[in-house]
């Protein structure tokens, strides 16, 4: 014979989705299986999993893809494919032709390493790079005088 079927209490409902299956499952005394299936029965979408919401999908081409990553908070990877997936074609024809390099934005091109900066504005390392070269700015220095730009990677 198996196991008794587990007593599904409101407060263990409300917890399906808020945390990893498998850690509900040891807390409860269950595999992750059952409270993945119950999970799944409820339509309660997996804990850290992203619900694209018609307003976050609405997002997808009309901004460049780190900004709408940034604004939804996941990953560039994860919009980029999710706007692939749906067919919809990157803002400004992709890449990041249409950043809008502002003078806040141009303010930051030399002040710390190009990979700060593009974290900072949701670019590419290269781009940043890119961006302080046209405008003849000097890589940010730091440490023993060496320059933080694209091309000093073995520090």
């Amino acid at each position: 014979m198996g196991k008794a079927a587990l007593q599904w209490t409101e407060d263990m409902l409300a917890l399906l989705g808020q945390e990893k299956d498998a850690v509900l499952a040891e807390r409860w005394g269950t595999t992750a299986k059952t409270v993945n299936l119950k999970r799944n029965a409820l339509g309660i979408p997996a804990f850290g999993h992203f619900q694209w919401t018609p307003e976050a999908l609405a997002l997808l081409g009309k901004a460049p893809d780190a900004g709408v990553a940034a604004q939804l908070g996941l990953s560039k990877a994860s919009v980029v494919s999710k706007r692939t997936e749906l067919g919809i074609a990157p803002a400004s024809g992709g890449g990041h032709a249409g950043f809008a390099w502002t003078d806040e934005a141009v303010a930051l091109l030399g002040t710390a390493s190009d990979a700060k900066v593009a974290q900072q504005l949701g670019l590419s390392r290269l781009t940043v790079y890119n961006a302080r070269l046209a405008r003849n700015i000097p890589a940010a220095v730091h440490g023993a005088g060496k320059a933080c730009d694209f091309q000093s990677r073995s520090e």
